[in-house]
């Protein structure tokens, strides 16, 4: 399957740069595999190679002679950790995507236009990330590529040996720091007075660098045999699969945008003071591009802020002209804090290090930062003259396909793109968080489904992380709480376990993705089985043997937990209607689980006195600890009767002062990792308008006009309090996945809409129980845009007028518009049996009522 993605952006004071235009023109292809689709893997004539010597960082190449164009040319492609691909000095793309190289992924590239009769040339740089891939394997730095030409009379094979020229980057400082201790992504530290210009031309005179060395099997007895070819699968990439995720688009930015231009004491930069982001350009300074600064005063250094607008996920660029040995620190942040720029924060230190050459010189970071402002330190005691500021900008290929929203209610679609720029600022090739972990956690891919699936409608970021996360697991059933594996920490977390089992769910239900969902059905029932075998009599997890997250609340974790329980009882009720509907035997069994849980939790956690479901049974009764987190469970999984639940709801939506930690009850606040159970559990027990209310209460100083538009990790930026008190010592992130699922409250309880069976072929639909009244959407599909739009502005004829594509039908639950006796629904006119539901087949309808 070929996609080719094509990104125009207008940014204020930013210039969109199109490069060479060569994924916009189909000069090049990008393949990728989607599920229902296979490419063969096993035609492998390429070998591993790299440096003889020790560096992190290689420079590669491969020169050719074509007598003609071939017909066709595709390039598969992969590397250990990063590579960056030239094709005849023109800059084509960076990868693989992300994966553990038990399972390594590549990337196929239709190059056939690239290619001349004459002199060709492939030239790859590549950085190992020292560390651990997998729990299974250590790391080995590696490049893989093999080059597949058709032409008319003949078929001709490039691939990587020892025919390959090498040689260690010397520009790359290999003490270049770790971004955080999260990560193995390091940040730069090069010195652009070693940098070998023009490398990766074609032309470029590569006579003295080495031939590449072949990476053979190095563990392991009997050792590799000498005369046996090294391979394309050897330790540690004993499988390749083909890519199976759409193409990052990348796109080269311009800004202008410059706020500040003024000199200051020559700073310690890790020790440096927060620096304000309000306007302050130097009157004297000239700031048309290029511009010169002239030689700062003794003992000061010059500080240049830039303003994206927003955030970019982009790796910084840079065009300057300094005295030979000019220092420059490139800072970035994503956000400001209560007015201020700081490059170390959320754990990490977003500072690249340049050393000027003396000449102009191009710089470009080797990997991306997320920044929305971009700051220069320039420490010279010389003129020096700035070209370029910008970023290549990498994103997920979302195309917007859905809407919603609502003229008498504008905060509807205001959340509605918040949620469209919180994913996208969170995803690269998986969902993270890009700012500090970037690591693909089970949850944060859960959470961020529930908007990507109204908004965009993508799938491949969900099967992908759910494959991954299951080619790591154990044998006794449990799984990571993220994948790949980075380091040696294989960290569990349990919800993160349950998560996964409802995501699956989640996944065959959107996509109707019936081949992956069973692939991966044997690792769900063994995940299944294991936490089966932590429960009590009761049904419930007591005194599990892992951790588990609860997004590192102040809860009572002691005995048995509620939350991590209602999290295993979504996981048993969506585990069965999964068996169900792949008409699975043991359905049932799993049925059988859930019952005896919900009636467990409801009967032993109840505290009649206090009104309000415990954190905890413990050996010895019920936990005196109280939370929102453990009473929106029990709403949004129905777990509370109708008296409890009335009980309950009073209680979260009484107005006590709080600051989102703890009510003035000892009661913990959620945190919007978990607000999504709270509000969708009070629009259950009937208070649909007051659980937006409260939802709105609590997040819309998140989208004031000097952040980013985007929904946050915690309720501050300036520190943490879920711990139960708040730390101004961590700040927090602006944009998090766990924040996503709004658009899924909106089409559940705003249009009274959710899909009912795989692949949304059935789409369950009932009147709203809400004081908008009227509102519209259109909700993508597999099988195309669905539309609904309400009008219930009059007291007679309100209308539902539905757009239903082919392939799809409408099961509308008539007894929800709670029609007088004599009187009916009207649907194009007619007048409809008024039964409990009635389907509507594909097409375009107006029901009247």
């Amino acid at each position: 399957m070929y996609r080719i993605f094509v990104l125009l952006i207008c940014f204020v004071s930013i210039q969109v740069l199109t490069g060479q235009g060569l994924w916009e023109t189909g000069a090049v292809k990008g393949i990728w595999v989607p599920p229902e689709k296979t490419i063969p893997g096993k035609d492998w004539k390429a070998q591993w190679i790299w440096l003889s010597a020790e560096s992190p960082m290689m420079l590669s190449r491969k020169s050719f002679e074509l007598g003609d164009q071939p017909q066709k040319a595709i390039l598969k492609i992969t590397a250990t950790s990063q590579y960056k691909l030239y094709v005849n000095g023109q800059y084509i793309i960076k990868g693989p995507a992300r994966s553990a190289p038990h399972h390594q992924s590549f990337d196929l590239l239709d190059i056939t236009r690239l290619l001349e009769k004459g002199r060709n040339t492939i030239a790859v740089k590549v950085h190992y990330q020292a560390g651990k891939q997998s729990y299974n394997f250590e790391g080995r730095p590696g490049l893989l590529a093999q080059l597949n030409m058709s032409f008319e009379s003949n078929e001709v094979i490039l691939v990587t040996d020892e025919s390959w020229k090498v040689k260690a980057d010397p520009s790359w400082d290999s003490t270049a720091p770790v971004i955080n201790r999260f990560q193995d992504l390091v940040n730069d530290k090069v010195d652009l007075r070693q940098e070998i210009k023009g490398w990766y031309n074609r032309f470029f005179d590569d006579l003295e660098w080495a031939p590449a060395t072949l990476i053979y099997r190095n563990i392991g007895w009997p050792a590799h045999q000498k005369n046996n070819l090294a391979g394309a699968t050897t330790l540690p990439w004993v499988n390749l699969i083909p890519r199976d995720l759409p193409y990052l688009t990348e796109t080269d930015l311009v800004t202008t945008n410059l706020i500040k231009a003024e000199q200051i004491d020559a700073p310690n930069i890790d020790e440096m003071s927060p620096i304000s982001v309000k306007n302050s350009i130097d009157p004297r300074l000239n700031t048309q591009v290029p511009f010169v600064l002239k030689a700062p005063k003794k003992g000061k250094a010059w500080v240049l802020m830039y303003d994206f607008g927003e955030i970019i996920n982009g790796t910084p660029r840079l065009t300057i002209e300094g005295a030979k040995g000019t220092k420059v620190d490139v800072l970035t942040a994503p956000y400001q804090i209560n007015g201020f720029f700081k490059h170390t924060v959320l754990h990490s230190n977003f500072r690249d290090q340049l050393t000027l050459s003396g000449e102009q010189d191009q710089w470009e970071s080797t990997y991306f930062k997320p920044a929305r402002y971009l700051t220069l330190v320039i420490h010279s005691e010389e003129p020096v003259k700035v070209v370029q500021v910008g970023s290549r900008k990498l994103e997920y290929p979302f195309e917007r396909q859905g809407e919603i929203q609502s003229t008498e209610a504008p905060w509807v679609l205001h959340y509605f793109n918040a949620t469209d720029k919180t994913i996208k600022a969170c995803t690269t090739d998986a969902y993270t968080d890009n700012y500090r972990e970037r690591r693909q956690y089970a949850q944060t891919g859960y959470y961020g489904a529930m908007g990507n699936h109204w908004i965009f409608g993508d799938t491949a970021l969900q099967r992908r992380y759910l494959l991954q996360t299951a080619q790591e697991q154990e044998a006794n059933g449990i799984m990571p709480a993220y994948a790949p594996l980075k380091s040696d920490d294989y960290m569990i977390i349990l919800d993160s376990n349950l998560l996964w089992v409802r995501s699956l769910y989640q996944y065959y239900l959107f996509s109707g993705d019936r081949i992956t969902t069973t692939r991966l059905l044997d690792s769900a029932r063994k995940l299944m089985e294991l936490l089966h075998s932590f429960t009590d009599r009761l049904g419930l997890i007591n005194q599990p043997p892992y951790p588990y997250w609860l997004d590192h609340a102040n809860l009572d974790r002691a005995g048995a937990n509620f939350t991590l329980n209602a999290h295993y009882l979504g996981a048993l009720e969506d585990f069965s209607q999964l068996l169900k509907w792949l008409e699975e035997k043991e359905a049932n069994v799993y049925a059988e689980r859930a019952s005896l849980l919900k009636n467990s939790l409801r009967e032993y956690f109840w505290n009649e006195k206090e009104g309000l479901f415990a954190d905890a049974l413990l050996e010895f009764g019920l936990s005196n600890k109280y939370s929102e987190h453990t009473n929106g469970m029990a709403l949004a999984l129905k777990i509370a009767s109708v008296d409890q639940g009335k009980s309950i709801v009073e209680k979260l939506l009484a107005n006590d002062p709080n600051l989102f930690i703890k009510r003035s009850t000892g009661m913990t606040i959620v945190t919007p990792a978990l607000s999504y159970f709270l509000h969708q559990g009070i629009a259950y027990y009937g208070d649909v308008d007051a659980s937006f209310d409260l939802l709105r209460k609590r997040f819309d100083h998140m989208l004031a006009p000097q952040h980013n538009g985007t929904l946050w990790e915690e309720w501050w930026l300036d520190g943490t309090g879920r711990s139960g008190k708040f730390d101004p010592r961590q700040t927090r992130s602006d944009a998090q996945t766990e924040s996503a699922f709004i658009p899924a409250l909106f089409a559940e309880f705003l249009l009274g809409i959710k899909p009912s069976k795989p692949g949304m072929v059935e789409m369950s639909l009932e009147l709203p129980k809400t004081k908008i009244t009227k509102i519209t959407s259109t909700i993508p599909s597999p099988m195309g845009g669905v539309s609904v739009k309400w009008n219930c502005t009059l007291s007679k004829n309100k209308s539902l007028q539905l757009d239903i594509p082919k392939g799809m039908e409408i099961k509308l639950d008539v007894e929800s518009f709670k029609i007088p006796q004599g009187k009916s629904l009207r649907i194009n006119g007619k007048k409809i049996p008024m039964a409990s539901f009635y389907t509507i087949p594909s097409g375009k309808w107006k029901v009247i009522f």
